[in-house]
């Protein structure tokens, strides 16, 4: 990867009902692709994917490949136990997915020996496409330390993709990378420094309701502006503070407040403030002016 990336983790977008809106998921896909972002991360922790049926999944990646196509699609197959990842990832391949990723197995922590098994047996039905690995140890229970990186490289993985991790400990991941081994950040606010200190790209939730402050951040980082840096990091920082660092139910009125029908959510999560709905709303129209 020659530059860094701005790939979007896309929320799934419910109507009233609580059923798929297919609609409205396109209409705020096509949006983003025209706000300049690279690609989108399908189906991951921003698009609730422990809620969704496999049928819903895929009905997600459907839409997602109509818009970004199959080479800036990534799209989110794991699982509790390689069974069940592998058997959506093998349908996601015929589907045309060329992009996966795979979280760690969940709720029961896995050992390191067992995390690299699952992700062997889930590589071997992801023949043709790249496979991601998945790491948020706050979210899953199962440790992953940076010496993991080089044993999943062996076993054919593409990258990888750190959550919820200090800056220090995403560096230690940097300095166990293995040569040509991709390695992404889901930390919103840390793109700048993430970048310099020679991370492939970042995976943000936040991007799908501000993706301006983050493609302007990506190309003022490609051009060694350093003072369109400075200005778009804090733009970029107070994206991440008007939506409670990414809570779902803040995405969804921040999509609401760009124009789309951002809906309910299914997580059984808090609700997002009035008052904070207010100052995303207003945040929005900021951008939106620009």
């Amino acid at each position: 990867m020659t530059h860094p990336v701005v790939i979007t983790a896309t929320p799934t977008l419910f109507l009233d009902s609580g059923d798929l809106n297919i609609g409205g998921m396109r209409e705020h896909l096509t949006w983003l692709e025209n706000a300049g972002v690279d690609a989108i991360f399908a189906a991951g922790t921003t698009g609730e994917f422990p809620t969704l049926t496999d049928d819903e999944k895929l009905a997600v990646l459907d839409v997602s490949l109509e818009i970004f196509g199959p080479e800036r699609t990534y799209f989110h197959v794991g699982a509790p136990s390689a069974r069940q990842a592998g058997e959506l990832a093998a349908e996601s391949v015929r589907r045309g997915a060329r992009r996966l990723a795979a979280v760690t197995p969940y709720y029961q922590s896995s050992p390191e020996a067992e995390t690299l098994r699952y992700y062997d047996d889930v590589a071997q039905s992801s023949t043709g496409a790249a496979l991601f690995a998945y790491l948020f140890e706050a979210r899953t229970s199962t440790q992953s330390t940076p010496s993991i990186l080089a044993p999943l490289a062996e076993a054919g993985l593409a990258g990888v993709k750190i959550s919820g991790e200090a800056d220090a400990t995403v560096a230690d991941y940097l300095a166990h990378r293995p040569e040509g081994f991709t390695v992404f950040s889901g930390n919103d606010v840390s793109f700048e420094w993430f970048s310099s200190a020679g991370g492939d790209g970042i995976i943000s939730g936040v991007s799908s309701v501000y993706p301006e402050p983050f493609v302007a951040l990506r190309d003022a980082l490609i051009a060694a502006d350093s003072d369109a840096v400075r200005t778009a990091q804090q733009d970029v920082e107070q994206a991440v503070a008007a939506v409670n660092a990414g809570s779902l139910t803040h995405l969804k009125a921040g999509v609401s407040a760009r124009g789309f029908a951002g809906g309910p959510v299914r997580s059984a999560v808090a609700p997002a403030a009035e008052a904070d709905r207010s100052s995303i709303k207003a945040l929005a129209a900021v951008f939106s002016a620009a």
